[in-house]
């Protein structure tokens, strides 16, 4: 199943090149928020709230797809909820994953995918 979201505004303080992070909101961020997330729509609101992720599903970002080595306890019902969860590119899982995480395997070398305003976030578990 694939349920697809487009970006809808990107924060001020989003995206770092340092940072391996990614937070992603839905429409009902707040201000605060809408500062350091990139704000996502779901195509289908009502399909999205079945979403399912786990470990081997796929996330695609700028015709990358990256497979999921983790999900966080509270990642789908805070995505399902509010649109929102973190996503960690990162080649090794630490020793205790954030709840609201999503990890995408990701070497370090490698980087992060770009975020643009009107891309496709493709969410698909296998």
């Amino acid at each position: 199943m694939k349920w697809i979201s487009t970006i809808k505004e990107i924060g001020t303080s989003a995206i770092s090149e340092k940072d391996r992070t990614v937070i992603l909101f839905g429409q009902t961020a707040n201000d605060e928020l809408r500062k350091v997330s990139v704000i996502q729509e779901f195509d289908d609101e009502e399909a999205a709230q079945g979403i399912v992720l786990k470990k081997g599903d796929t996330i695609t970002i700028d015709g990358q797809t990256l497979i999921i080595s983790a999900v966080g306890s509270m990642a789908i019902s805070n995505l399902r909820a509010l649109g929102h969860v973190s996503l960690f590119f990162a080649d090794k899982l630490p020793k205790k994953p954030m709840s609201n995480a999503v990890y995408l395997e990701l070497d370090g070398k490698d980087p992060v995918p770009t975020f643009r305003i009107d891309d496709e976030i493709v969410y698909e578990h296998l």
